[in-house]
């Protein structure tokens, strides 16, 4: 009798389920493809790109870099599909480079990353297993502690600690090779009239960005979070809708931020974080309005603690979604003085503005890490505690599907000056519990550049199909709120921590793959704050194969 039951609501459901794939956030190939479509006029593409995974229909080109073939039958509700096999190998040459990164480790030397997969539809049942196996070198590099082991400037390490203290962000993961294998891009969910409800380990991507996302970003392994969200853009009478709603758990890495040990003059200064789970809920949507094309605004939020005895004693719908519940005004204060309420809490708004007639797109993310003390609070100082991204990219024709590619994105995570009069939360920090940060397994969950800092890059590339070469200038100045803290009064004004890198990059489909390459010289200015310059070299190789 329950079969029966079972191959009826089948039979029912059929007609309104979610058949296509979706394109993870590490296929970042399959993604930027889709964007570029979507602004050289493509109307089947109608995803915002400020949530990710997106959903991208029927689109046959799509789907051939995303899944193979239905394996039982070529039509019908029930499916099995390969996912892509992805191999990857990067090489830093003196130091930890990059971000964005999902599973990689902050590694000096070799790391490989090995991902394959396979999809399982059955009516409204999906069934995605898509590990991850990495192996890091791990070889030892300079860390702050062996640059200013023998510094006796109290205001650095002070600082240092400040923010350390704070968050669970180590530079060195252990003194040997690691082999990790995670559960990656993997979910079971079920899909009705485009709405997906389950349990996933997926990365997420919520923001307009391509470089950074303040919100959420992949620069961390996924979590094992439970979703509710649009499957696809909804339509409604005023315009498509997309969102999503989580809530899950974030790990520990296990290890000091720096070896502590060498810091002859910072003896005590290290606080130990006590071994707990924290729990994140976070929401987002966004919104097409009908009336004007090509326009998506979002708005999103998160908010986390610690799973302590304090959790345990709030009520079902508190612990379940604190990021709605009512958290404090000091929620992420910094003053002595309060001991904040446990949780940490930041909202983000997002606008993108697409002109598919000349190619072109711009967008803006403004986002907010305290709550204002109220309206008159917030009208005199709606920059206190925020961060932001600007960007934006077009396309010339140079001939018949080739393109010339111009873009830029700037993301500022520095406090702004607010924080001369009042107490002033840096990003991804917080001094009370929970004191591990906004972080997964010693990664940040948010934009990859790390607290309080800047980014600016500016990139073109030659777009020829599905092929693509070109250049990416950075900028990158490390965590200036802990150099402003470190260095104030002391008329020092030329310690920052700067990078300027260039990626000289590549991807070329040849039939099922698509071979990708980069090549990165990076230059740098006091590294670690330490006055002088030097030099490391970042290479990555990807091996990606798409069945048909």
């Amino acid at each position: 009798m329950m079969q029966r039951l079972f191959l009826l609501a089948l039979i029912l459901l059929a007609p309104a389920l979610v058949l296509s794939q979706t394109i993870p956030v590490s296929n970042n190939y399959a993604s930027e493809n889709a964007r570029i479509r979507q602004l050289l006029g493509d109307t089947s593409i109608t995803a915002s790109f400020s949530i990710r995974p997106i959903n991208f229909g029927s689109d046959s080109i799509l789907r051939h870099l995303t899944a193979s073939k239905n394996l039982l039958s070529d039509t019908g509700a029930t499916g099995i599909y390969l996912l892509p096999v992805r191999l990857l190998g990067e090489y830093n040459v003196n130091r930890p480079y990059g971000y964005n990164n999902g599973s990689l480790y902050p590694n000096r030397g070799l790391q490989n990353l090995l991902s394959a997969g396979v999809l399982f539809k059955a009516g409204i049942l999906r069934i995605q297993l898509q590990p991850e196996l990495v192996y890091a070198q791990n070889r030892s590099f300079p860390t702050f502690a062996d640059v200013q082991g023998s510094n006796n400037n109290p205001q650095l390490m002070s600082a240092y600690f400040y923010m350390t203290n704070g968050i669970d962000a180590p530079e060195h993961f252990g003194n040997s090779s690691i082999t990790h294998l995670y559960p990656g891009q993997s979910k079971i969910t079920i899909n009705i009239h485009n709405i997906e409800a389950g349990v996933s380990t997926e990365n997420m991507w919520w923001g307009p960005g391509t470089q950074n996302a303040i919100m959420m970003s992949n620069s961390a392994p996924g979590f094992l979070h439970w979703t509710i969200n649009s499957a696809a853009p909804i339509k409604t009478p005023i315009g498509s809708l997309e969102w999503q709603l989580i809530g899950g758990n974030l790990k520990q890495s296990g290890y000091p931020p720096t070896d502590t040990a060498k810091l002859v003059n910072a003896h005590g200064m290290l606080i130990p974080k006590p071994a707990v789970t924290r729990y994140i809920s976070a929401f987002t949507i966004n919104w097409q309005p009908k009336w004007i094309k090509g326009l998506y605004i979002g708005v999103s939020g998160y908010d986390y603690l610690n799973k302590d005895s304090v959790y345990t004693r709030k009520s079902l719908f508190n612990r379940v979604l604190p990021v709605f519940s009512h958290s404090s005004a000091q929620a992420n204060t910094v003053a002595d003085s309060i001991r904040g309420d446990g949780e940490d809490f930041a909202f983000a708004f997002n606008i993108r503005q697409t002109f598919p007639e000349v190619h072109t797109e711009i967008y803006f993310e403004w986002a907010r890490n305290d709550r204002a003390a109220g309206l008159n609070d917030f009208v005199q100082e709606p920059e206190h505690a925020s961060g932001y991204t600007v960007g934006g990219r077009r396309l010339f024709e140079l001939r018949k599907e080739t393109f010339l590619q111009v873009k830029f994105e700037l993301t500022h995570l520095q406090d702004p000056p607010t924080y001369l009069l009042r107490p002033e939360p840096t990003w991804y920090v917080h001094l009370t519990p929970p004191q591990d940060g906004y972080t997964n397994d010693g990664r940040y969950i948010g934009a990859g550049i790390g607290p309080g800092s800047n980014s600016f890059t500016w990139d073109m590339s030659v777009l020829k199909g599905q092929n693509s070469y070109g250049v990416t200038f950075e900028r990158l100045v490390h965590n200036n709120d802990l150099y402003y803290q470190a260095f104030s009064g002391t008329n020092i004004f030329n310690r920052h921590w700067v990078d300027l890198a260039a990626t000289f990059y590549a991807n070329w489909k040849l039939g099922n793959y698509v071979l990708s390459g980069e090549l990165t010289p990076v230059y740098t200015l006091n590294y670690e704050y330490q006055a002088g310059t030097s030099y490391n070299l970042h290479a990555r190789v990807a091996l990606t194969y798409y069945f048909n």
